[in-house]
């Protein structure tokens, strides 16, 4: 059944159920006050009628003759009998329809030699009272009245409440329908979504062949389940355990690839020491058999190929975290660092027609002279690619009480505001045409750098033409 009927089938029968109780509640306790407030009228009339009796008989010939008279029934209201009795129970008068014997009010009132039947109606209320005369007990009067009005009211208040009750449900029918819809919505809603995540996370090998992975639940369990397959709160718990195989799969899919990406990592990163162990080799010999003039050259040639080896050994042994790993940390003269990275690159500078120049103070700052090399050579580097013929491209070394600073300014065509903060995220390039050979990835990784270190990487937007990047350090 679904959730919806079965919301909607509840509130009916709770709304049903409670109007009745407090319906036939209602009715009890107008046939309460109705039976008690008869039966006070009722005795409050008998009392009086037997106190008018006695004011008018003394004797009990004298009650036998005043009854048969009915003297003062106008006094009573319409509808009540009355009827009198002597001491020994003998109807002196009333309605014969009533029956020969009293009432048991009555009964309990008269001396009779034998015992005597009861004569009461189911459908009148009765009150009897003795009628005192001066030496005693004269008779007794019996008044009783019929209890079919009362019945009738009471019938059409069943009738009234039983009616109210069903138009409040017909009414109650509709709400519950739409507070049930209300309700069944969000998990119909929720449902489509765990479809929908299933799908997303469930592997392709098993999509296409439909199959998911087997579940352990017991015959019993999984009777139950398809029995309760309307129900949305069970499709949903099914979507869920839909959801939850396809994550295993998909998390045990991702196992398996980053086991694949180790070995990738393991593979590449021998087969990249091989070729650079042969080129260090080859710059040592060389080294030791040129002339002293060039052997200056090779050395450079040699501490870099050394210093790559560095790098792919790093790079190819990336942290759990995915957090970016200083390999050594120590004192770094930036400086220094500075007019070596542009001494490497002057041939390319020459080419393109751009001056290098390294301005600054002899600072210093705590952490991986490689890393910090390779952060300055890709702004270089960017700074070579953008600037103009004829121009500068100015590495600056500053600082103050707070931080040390390595800048890159540059003479060309900017980066467009739009593209200031996305720069640094990998992948992203510049608009100008020097950037289409470019991966995107440098920016990102001298941010990543910079943060290594517990600094910042950042552009100087009020820097203009042109562009100034700064890597920003603290101080050791």
């Amino acid at each position: 059944m679904a959730l919806t009927l079965r919301l909607g089938l509840t509130y009916l029968l709770i709304t049903l159920v409670g109007l009745l109780l407090v319906g036939g509640g209602f009715v009890a306790l107008a046939g309460r006050y109705l039976a008690g407030a008869r039966e006070r009228e009722l005795s409050a009339q008998a009392e009086m009628y037997a106190a008018l009796l006695g004011e008018l008989a003394d004797t009990p010939t004298q009650f036998q003759t005043l009854v048969t008279a009915s003297p003062e029934r106008q006094l009573l209201p319409p509808g009540t009998a009355v009827r009198a009795f002597s001491l020994a129970g003998v109807l002196l008068a009333g309605d014969p329809a009533l029956g020969p014997f009293p009432g048991r009010a009555a009964l309990a009132l008269v001396h009779a030699p034998f015992p005597l039947p009861v004569s009461q109606a189911a459908d009148r209320l009765y009150a009897a009272r003795a009628i005192a005369g001066p030496a005693g007990p004269i008779g007794v009067v019996e008044l009783s009245h019929t209890t079919a009005d009362d019945a009738a009211l009471l019938h059409n208040l069943s009738r009234l409440a039983l009616q109210a009750a069903l138009i409040a449900a017909l009414v109650m029918a509709a709400i519950s329908a739409l507070v049930a819809r209300s309700i069944a919505r969000p998990i119909v809603g929720l449902t489509r979504q765990a479809e929908g995540l299933a799908a997303t996370y469930t592997p392709p090998a098993l999509r296409q062949t439909g199959a998911v992975p087997p579940t352990h639940d017991p015959p019993r369990t999984r009777v139950r389940r398809a029995l309760r397959s309307t129900d949305e709160i069970a499709q949903l718990g099914q979507s869920l355990a839909r959801l939850e195989r396809g994550l295993h799969a998909y998390v045990a899919r991702i196992d398996e690839l980053e086991q694949a990406r180790a070995r990738f990592y393991r593979s590449v990163s021998h087969e990249l020491r091989t070729p650079l162990t042969a080129i260090s080799a080859t710059l040592e010999n060389l080294a030791d058999s040129l002339p002293a003039a060039q052997r200056a050259t090779v050395t450079g040639l040699e501490g870099e190929a050394h210093r790559l080896g560095r790098l792919v050994a790093d790079l190819l042994r990336p942290p759990d975290d995915g957090q970016l790993a200083l390999v050594t940390w120590a004192p770094v003269a930036l400086k220094a660092l500075a007019d070596e990275v542009c001494t490497l690159l002057t041939g390319r500078a020459y080419r393109a027609g751009v001056t290098l120049h390294v301005v600054g103070d002899p600072l210093h700052a705590s952490g991986d002279r490689d890393r910090l090399k390779q952060a300055l050579l890709n702004l270089v580097d960017n700074g070579l690619r953008v600037a103009p013929p004829g121009t500068a491209v100015l590495v600056r070394v500053a600082g103050d009480d707070t931080a040390v600073r390595l800048t890159v300014e540059d003479r060309g065509p900017g980066v467009a505001p739009a593209l200031r903060e996305r720069i640094w995220v990998r992948g992203v390039r510049g608009d100008d045409p020097a950037s289409m050979g470019s991966a995107g990835l440098g920016l990102a990784l001298v941010r990543q750098i910079a943060v290594a270190h517990g600094g910042r990487a950042f552009l100087d937007e009020a820097w203009a033409p042109g562009a100034r990047f700064v890597i920003e350090l603290p101080i050791p």
